[in-house]
């Protein structure tokens, strides 16, 4: 452990040693997370979820405050040691648009995705009416979304090699913006392999689905 104020401490070793928990934050900060180095050096993480920056914290092994940002919660972790080792794994303060899929060991890619997913993922029941029969129908589906195209890329070139997912287009939505979508069948594997038994963290709204759709039909 290390003390950077009066205050606060936490493990400045969490980042150096790929685990589960490791490379699930690490997955949740490249979806909603920034750093910078002004007279500080700041990992900063971004959630409406009060509770879950809650459980980001307690994987540092810190008491640091999770602060009410309005719209928001932020937790700020205060390390020049952690800054570095994130910059070694692929961080950079202005990564919105320029990110790219980090190098991982292998067995660590579902907790990425899944911290990935938590943070810039989406999950949901759609409902609609067949055009032909005029039958109502409710199937669910998911989504990725990123500033960075190459980024989406990669996680749609790995779920396709490791999953078999079909390999969708990754479509641009905004200036800025590129959304990767997929339908009922491949969400239900993809959520298997996000939220595979025993996983550590994760958003629980999220990983609900599973079961949800698993009830629904028997496709994993």
């Amino acid at each position: 452990m290390s003390y950077h104020s009066r205050k606060y401490f936490l493990n400045e070793d969490f980042l150096s040693l790929w685990t589960q928990e490791m490379a699930y934050v690490l997955g949740f900060w490249y979806a909603d997370g920034h750093m910078r180095h002004a007279r500080s050096y700041r990992i900063i993480f971004s959630s409406k979820d009060k509770d879950h920056l809650i459980s980001i914290r307690n994987s540092f092994t810190s008491n640091s405050p999770v602060v009410d940002d309005r719209n928001s919660y932020s937790l700020v972790i205060c390390s020049k040691k952690l800054y570095f080792e994130l910059s070694r794994l692929g961080g950079t303060s202005h990564k919105s648009a320029s990110i790219t899929f980090p190098k991982l060991p292998e067995q660590f890619l579902p907790d990425f995705i899944r911290g990935y997913f938590d943070g810039d993922g989406s999950v949901h029941f759609i409902h609609y009416k067949h055009t032909k029969n005029g039958k109502h129908y409710t199937n669910i589906r998911s989504n990725f979304t990123c500033g960075s195209k190459v980024f989406l890329e990669s996680i749609k070139n790995i779920l396709h090699s490791k999953i078999g997912l079909f390999e969708r287009k990754v479509c641009q939505y905004g200036p800025h913006q590129f959304k990767l979508g997929y339908g009922q069948k491949d969400t239900a594997k993809l959520l298997g392999f996000m939220y595979y038994p025993g996983h550590t963290t994760a958003l629980t709204r999220k990983a609900a689905y599973l079961p949800k759709i698993k009830a629904k039909c028997d496709i994993i």
